[in-house]
């Protein structure tokens, strides 16, 4: 009973620590326990194919990135000392990137719509675009897309919270902190499997081959994990509670949102209930603001 009670409290503590921002992190210990580059649902693409991509951005992605080079440089943040300034420069840093990557999903969210309300036939050049987006989410390819095929793959291609993004990333990389973080950029945990693809966790169990993805810089870190909350089987429920909140016009919230994460850590509901905790206590909702849809709020 002792025992329990010792747990218990112990876990308070480190819940209120995490909130409150003082640098402890799960990642920190090189124990990473995510669900990374699953197969989804029926419609899921099983061939080989899936598994070379690991993790990488998208094609589409990866032109853009070279078209649009980031211009900021990552703060310090393990020499501000100021808890509070540490933390506001953490989420001013961040909220650019998810804000951005939202705005690329909401344009190709944009197209998908114009296509399946055309009565035209479908271009080479859609078809292709549509193709090669259908792979990257992980969905069966098709010679020819049906109006189905369409709104299937506008499950996948949403927005993710920005109030979501900064608690996760606060979460999994100490406050940008983590060995991760400062040296690969990779500021959620990202695993991939492809050896000198990233770093080596310290603690990696013998016979296991993941390690953790190094990133050119923070902003690919933040669109691979909006992509893989839009694409891996682990987070389907985070994605039909979203579709239910568009059909229904309701705002995508963070804290609705949060509870289709129970997978992407071995913890759990004790995991779910520390990226509430950080979005509550440090009013993350304000960072949704300049969403670019209404109602994303």
């Amino acid at each position: 009973m002792n025992n329990k009670r010792l747990d218990t409290s112990f876990s308070i503590i480190i819940l209120i620590l995490v909130i409150l921002g003082i640098a402890i992190s799960h990642t920190s210990q090189d124990n990473i326990n995510l669900v990374q580059d699953d197969v989804d649902e029926s419609q899921e693409n099983v061939g080989d194919e899936l598994q070379e991509s690991d993790g990488d951005a998208s094609p589409y992605e990866k032109i853009y990135f070279k078209s649009h080079p980031v211009q900021t440089q990552a703060p310090d943040f393990l020499n501000i000392a100021n808890i509070k300034a540490r933390k506001e420069a953490f989420f001013n840093y961040l909220a650019p990137f998810a804000h951005e990557k939202n705005r690329l999903n909401l344009a190709d969210r944009k197209r998908i719509t114009a296509l399946i309300n055309t009565s035209k036939k479908m271009s080479a050049e859609d078809k292709e675009w549509v193709s090669a987006l259908r792979k990257f989410h992980k969905l069966k390819q098709r010679e020819e897309h049906s109006k189905t095929d369409l709104k299937d793959l506008l499950h996948r291609v949403d927005i993710i919270p920005v109030s979501l993004v900064l608690a996760q990333a606060a979460n999994e990389s100490a406050w940008g902190t983590s060995r991760f973080a400062t040296e690969g950029n990779n500021f959620f945990g990202q695993w991939c499997f492809r050896k000198g693809c990233g770093l080596v966790p310290a603690s990696r169990n013998d016979g296991a081959d993941h390690e953790v993805r190094k990133f050119h810089d923070a902003r690919e870190s933040v669109f691979a994990y909006i992509d893989n909350l839009n694409s891996n089987a682990a987070y389907k429920e985070l994605r039909a509670a979203r579709a239910t909140l568009r059909q229904k016009g309701k705002a995508i919230t963070g804290l609705v949102l949060v509870h289709g994460l129970e997978h992407y850590s071995e913890r759990g509901d004790a995991y779910v209930e520390e990226i509430e905790g950080l979005i509550s206590y440090n009013k993350l909702w304000r960072f949704n603001k300049s969403q670019p849809n209404p109602k994303a709020q």
